[in-house]
């Protein structure tokens, strides 16, 4: 798939055996395996998560971790998280107040630096979060990495459907996540044993309150200087049918690796491809639209939360009423790919919420042929590409197994799914305010 990935990203793959990829089914597993790394691991634990919750399951894992750092010193803890989501109410930094004491962790909080001055003031504590957020979901537990699109809360642990995907013994890609959440970090908010939190002692700038531009080029700076390690470090000749190709997405900071990845994908003129989209929050970019309206040949199945499926659904004030901004955007994207072979589908599933996210490439025609996964925290909506921090991570293959694996995972998404059709649009829940369409084109670039 020399095509996709493109010649920046030719020499940034890493081979994987195709055995060691486990596609975790759901929510219950997805928790039960970070409490079991957790407890194996022996050299290093690396959170990186939008928020931690501060409910039951939450406390446990607290536990865990901080019995797991205190019983084996030579166990480096990391956890990064959102400064905007994990300050609200003081949750997540109550809960790892005594992680951050132990001398062998680290919790740090980054904080965008697009939200600073008179908007930082404006902006409420609900509502500062659709400036910019750490998005990144990466679980490391020594050489074992899960990536997810899911946060640490009780509700991804038990009634919210997402993907996630767990590569074991590969100290080459962990190495590099872990040290894209170690630069990350060093650029963020450290978290004091008090509860108290000062800018980390490797960051010359403060995030929302130093100058702006050099803030922004030491991120830029760190992360390149990931990449570029990385890069040189992989440049070798592949030995699998199987690798992995992680992908940065940073638009704050000018790092596109994503954003260029899907404008090839969506371009692609291959009749036989088959592509499938997942996507709890789905709003393409513009950008994305036209492209596959315009240039892209081949089938396309979109996967997206129904209205009841919706994270915001029964949410409270004008929060209530963002699940009908996206169902705005899936109408808009319906009518533009009337001509396309292309089909819409909703998940419902009576008391689950989703929000799982990714692409699927297959040949159906062509078994022998490559298939392809994209699996990580990203939407591929203009938040994604330009307001947060997201991390992904391209799978492509030629192992009969794990093609079927892969196809299997897909379908079960699809399992809970129903057809959208010009009707779906004119149900009681689909019925939208006119002033939640003015809203929307408005404000869609927040979403």
């Amino acid at each position: 798939m020399d095509w996709l990935v493109g010649e920046e990203h030719r020499n940034r793959w890493i081979d994987v055996d195709p055995k060691s990829v486990e596609l975790i089914e759901g929510p219950d597993s997805f928790y039960r395996s970070i409490i079991e790394e957790i407890k194996k691991a022996q050299s290093r634990v690396c959170l990186s998560t939008l928020y931690l919750g501060t409910g039951r399951l939450e406390k446990e894992l607290v536990n865990v971790l901080n019995d797991a750092v205190n019983s084996r010193p030579a166990l480096q803890a990391t956890v990064l998280m959102d400064y905007l989501r994990g300050t609200r109410g003081n949750g997540s930094t109550g809960m790892l107040r005594k992680t951050a004491g132990f001398p062998n962790s680290e919790v740090c909080l980054y904080h965008t630096p697009e939200l600073r001055g008179a908007l930082k003031k404006i902006l409420g504590e609900r509502t500062n979060e659709i400036v910019g957020l750490q998005h990144m979901k990466i679980y490391i537990f020594d050489d074992d990495v899960l990536i997810s699109g899911a946060n640490l809360s009780e509700t991804y642990f038990t009634d919210r459907q997402d993907r996630y995907v767990l590569v074991r013994n590969n100290r080459v890609l962990a190495d590099f996540f872990q040290e894209l959440v170690a630069a990350v970090s060093s650029c963020s908010f450290k978290l004091q044993s008090d509860g108290s939190l000062k800018v980390h002692e490797k960051c010359g700038f403060h995030p929302f309150e130093g100058d702006n531009t050099e803030y922004r080029s030491l991120v830029r700076q760190r992360v390149t200087e990931v990449i570029s390690k990385f890069t040189q470090e992989s440049n070798t000749t592949s030995k699998s049918c199987t690798q992995v190709y992680p992908l940065v997405q940073m638009g704050p900071f000018g790092i596109n690796q994503e954003f260029d990845l899907m404008q090839r994908l969506f371009a692609h003129k291959d009749p036989h491809m088959e592509m499938s989209i997942a996507s709890g929050y789905f709003n393409l970019t513009d950008e994305y639209s036209k492209i596959i309206a315009k240039e892209g040949d081949y089938s396309l199945n979109v996967v997206f939360a129904s209205p009841q499926a919706n994270g915001f659904f029964n949410g409270a004030a004008l929060s209530g009423y963002i699940p009908l901004v996206y169902v705005y955007v899936s109408q808009l994207f319906f009518d533009q790919m009337r001509r396309r072979p292309v089909k819409l589908f909703e998940y419902k599933r009576d008391g689950w919420s989703f929000h799982a996210k990714g692409i699927w490439l297959n040949y159906p025609e062509k078994p022998q042929d490559y298939s392809a996964t994209l699996f990580g925290s990203s939407n591929f909506g203009y938040r994604s590409v330009h307001r947060d921090l997201e991390a992904q991570v391209l799978l492509v293959t030629k192992d009969r197994n794990l093609k079927q694996r892969l196809v299997e995972e897909k379908n079960r998404l699809f399992e809970f799914s129903s057809v959208v059709e010009t009707a779906s649009f004119k149900r009681v829940d689909h019925q939208i305010p006119h002033w939640v369409r003015m809203f929307s084109r408005c404000f869609r670039n927040f979403f």
